[in-house]
Formats: C-alpha cells, sequence, structure tokens
C-alpha cells in the first residue's frame, strides 16, 4: 500500500460542500473519467480499458494497461463520501492485491480515501474484515517486536504483495504488478504494516473497524458480507467481560478462601474417641460395640479414621455410629487394603493402611459404635479414632471449581481464537504436520 502526503494548497471549503471534480475521457477508449483528487493525484486507471493514465500530461498520456480477467465492482462505489472514525473522506481509487503463500493466492480490496485537509486515507477489506489505515511519518522501533506509542506490536507476516487490479485515482504512478515486501505486526485492533518497495519504506497504522460501521458510513445500499474466519487485528470476543468477570472470580475465590479461613480457626477438630482393636478368624463373635463416648457442641462432621497393620492383606470394616439416647444409626462400611512387593521395574505399593469416613451433620450427644470386620483370615490389629467438627476443604474446592467454570469458559473461547488468529501467520500458536 502506498503512503499518504500532505495535501497541497486548496482553497477553503466547507464540509458539507460537494467536491470538486473534473470530468475527462479516456484517450484510449473514450470512456468518462472523473478526477476528484484535483492536484492531490498523479494517475487515474479506467475502468473501460484497464489503462493507467498520468494526470500530469495534458494528453492524459497512457502509463501502461493491464487487462483484468473480469471487471470488479468496488462494494464502496467511487465517490462515496462517509465519515469514518471522525474523518469526513471520499472514496477515490480502489485496487485489488494478492500475496502467495505456500503456492495460494490470497487477494483483498483497498479503498484509497481522500480528504483535502488531511490527506489520504486507505480503507482495507478481506474476507468482509476491515481496517482503516494512514500512513505514519515516523518509523517504529524493533524488528519482531515493535513498539508505537506506548503499545507493543508481535510480528504476524512477512509476504510479498502485489498489486492485480486498478481502478480510479492514485498518489502515485501506480501499475498492476508492481510489488512490495510487507512486514505485518498486531497488537488487536491495530495493524502495524511495513512496505519495502525499491524506492522506499512506509510504513502505516491501521485500525479494525466493523462492516456495520463502514456500511453507515458510507451510506451503503447494499449490505456488506458478514466477515469470515479471524482477521491478524480482529480484536477477540468478550474482551471487555471477561476482564470483569475475572476480576469478579477473583473477589469471589477470595470471599471463599475467607471463610474457609475462618471456618478452619473456628472448626474444633476435636478427637472423641479412640480405640485398638485385634481381629482374629478364630475368635467366634465378629460384631462388637465399643463403649460409649460424648460428641459435645453443636450439630457438626464426624470424622472416622481407621489404621490397619497390614502385609500384603485387606481389612472390610461395617461400621455404625449409634446415638445411646434414641438408638438410630448411621451405618457406613470402609475397605482398608494394602500391598506391595518388587519386580522386573522395582518396587511397587497398591493401596493404604489408612482409611477415612466423613459423617456430615452430626447432631451432639452421647454415642458408640458398632463394629464388624472381616478379612482373608488373618489375624489383624487396628484402630479407630473418631474426631467431631473436623475442618474440611472440600466444599472449598466445589466453590472454586464452580467459580471457575465461566472465566475457564471466557478463556478456553479466547485461546481458540488467538490460534485461530495466528494460524493464519509466520507464527502460529499450534503447529500441524501434514501427517496429522
Amino acid at each position: 500500500m502506498a503512503g499518504e502526503t500532505s495535501p497541497g494548497p486548496v482553497a477553503p471549503a466547507s464540509s458539507h460542500e460537494a467536491p470538486k471534480v473534473r470530468a475527462l475521457a479516456c484517450p484510449h477508449c473514450g470512456g468518462p473519467l472523473t478526477v476528484r483528487g484535483l492536484l492531490q493525484t498523479e494517475t487515474i486507471a479506467c475502468g473501460g480499458c484497464g489503462s493507467v493514465l498520468d494526470l500530469s500530461d495534458d494528453s492524459l498520456r497512457v502509463l501502461s494497461t493491464f487487462r483484468a480477467r473480469a471487471r470488479i465492482a468496488p462494494s464502496i462505489p467511487l465517490g462515496s463520501r462517509g465519515k469514518l472514525l471522525g474523518d469526513t473522506l471520499e472514496v477515490i481509487g480502489f485496487l485489488r492485491r494478492k500475496v502467495n503463500v505456500e503456492g495460494i493466492d490470497y487477494e483483498w480490496s483497498e479503498y484509497l480515501l481522500f480528504n483535502p485537509y488531511k490527506g489520504f486515507r486507505w480503507l482495507s477489506e478481506y474476507n468482509g474484515h476491515w481496517t482503516f489505515i494512514r500512513t505514519l511519518l515516523e518509523r517504529p522501533d524493533g524488528l519482531y517486536v515493535v513498539s508505537y506509542q506506548g503499545r507493543t506490536f508481535k510480528h504476524f507476516q512477512r509476504a510479498k504483495a502485489e498489486v492485480t487490479y486498478v481502478l480510479g485515482e492514485f498518489f502515485w504512478r501506480v501499475k498492476v504488478g508492481e510489488t512490495a515486501l510487507v512486514d505485518d505486526y498486531v497488537s488487536p485492533p491495530y495493524l502495524l504494516s511495513r512496505e519495502q518497495s525499491e524506492n522506499e519504506i512506509v510504513w502505516s497504522l491501521g485500525q479494525y473497524v466493523l462492516p456495520e460501521v463502514v456500511q453507515s458510513a458510507f451510506r451503503l445500499e447494499v449490505r456488506l458480507p458478514a466477515p469470515i474466519g479471524v482477521y491478524s487485528c480482529q480484536p477477540a470476543p468478550y474482551t471487555a467481560s471477561a476482564r470483569l468477570i475475572y476480576r469478579l472470580f477473583a473477589g469471589f475465590l477470595a470471599g471463599a478462601l475467607f471463610l474457609q479461613i475462618l471456618m478452619l480457626f473456628l472448626a474444633k477438630n476435636q478427637r472423641v474417641f479412640r480405640g485398638d482393636f485385634q481381629y482374629s478368624p478364630s475368635s467366634g463373635e465378629k460384631s462388637f460395640v465399643t463403649d460409649v463416648f460424648e460428641v459435645p457442641g453443636h450439630t457438626s462432621n464426624v470424622v472416622v479414621r481407621t489404621h490397619a497393620n497390614l502385609s500384603n492383606s485387606w481389612l472390610y470394616l461395617n461400621l455404625a455410629l449409634i446415638d445411646e439416647s434414641s438408638g438410630h444409626g448411621y451405618d457406613f462400611g470402609r475397605e482398608i487394603s494394602y500391598y506391595f512387593g518388587r519386580d522386573s521395574d522395582g518396587s511397587w505399593s497398591e493401596g493404604s493402611p489408612e482409611d477415612e469416613a466423613t459423617l456430615p451433620a452430626i447432631p451432639a450427644g452421647r454415642y458408640y459404635l458398632r463394629v464388624e470386620p472381616e478379612n482373608a483370615g488373618d489375624p489383624v490389629s487396628y484402630s479407630i479414632v473418631v474426631y467431631r467438627d473436623v475442618p474440611r476443604w472440600k466444599f472449598f474446592v466445589l466453590a472454586a471449581l464452580a467459580l471457575l467454570s465461566v472465566p475457564g469458559y471466557l478463556f478456553w473461547r479466547q485461546r481458540y481464537f488467538e490460534i485461530q488468529r495466528w494460524a493464519e501467520s509466520d507464527h502460529p500458536l499450534v503447529t500441524v504436520s501434514s501427517d496429522d
């Protein structure tokens, strides 16, 4: 894309006043031509025959000609005026360019816009994505990471761009087939481009614009096509809402953590019973009850922890916590198994000689345990310890996971969006082999 130039002396005119134009006829085919940029433009391309004419020559000397495969009608007709991002501009030129990547041509459109007081601007369109572009007078710093006006731009792609079609006026001697080496850098919604041709290096800054903004600015009757895919400088969706949701998530998570820490300090974690027992298969009655113990205080959880001296064996305990006064019981069963050994891969172990069961919301009172052990037939010694009001991390973890669901989904959406964006660049986030 060629650069912006400063406008020359132009008679003052109101922004609402119709722009001055000059009507000409193409010397090659006789087709009508309209010059809108006046002294600011050097060439004009005839849409009828493909001739590029020299406006500085009174006889409209033909600089070059090209034969297009088909006439291309711009989505924004030449001569259209509109106010885009605060500037009132007129469309005076249209061209098509392409890059070839791995044998595939990618084409896009560029519209040259003109304002007699602000000079030239560009409007680029690729697959329904629009970018409003102005040329920079200064040169940003950097090679693969470029800094400009406090923003960091990452290198996106390098390719040789070629002009394939021209129509209307241009401020340089444009011709079909001219090329430039283009480096694009992105910092959504901005696109920084460096174009190097035979004669100069030009930097430009583009800003992503929604199709409906372009549609409204130029009062187009035909609806512009919807964007396809993800564009290099297209802003990620939900960016603003994601920031708010991340802040809310951090706030709620901090609140949940505070409550958890408070519960840890307030929890009694009081041991109310301990018993050591011996199981022998030769004994007659396997089932027994423990001594009565007190579970004081408010309604809370009760944790029953068991430990067995196992060696490549298992122990199953049928347990019941029974209220002495009402006879109401809380039945549960726990299996403890522990196996270990050594093989060609080294030492191994499976299971654990310890186990823990939690009974929620047990009222205060006097209780005893009914115990019925069984195993493969080996004598086993084991212990049972009962605690009340034990602090638990389970509910905090569940709350954190529930809170994480929404920001996690947004993070995944944004990550996938970035993968799609950079898939078209020289630096994809995810690489796929030819076999895949």
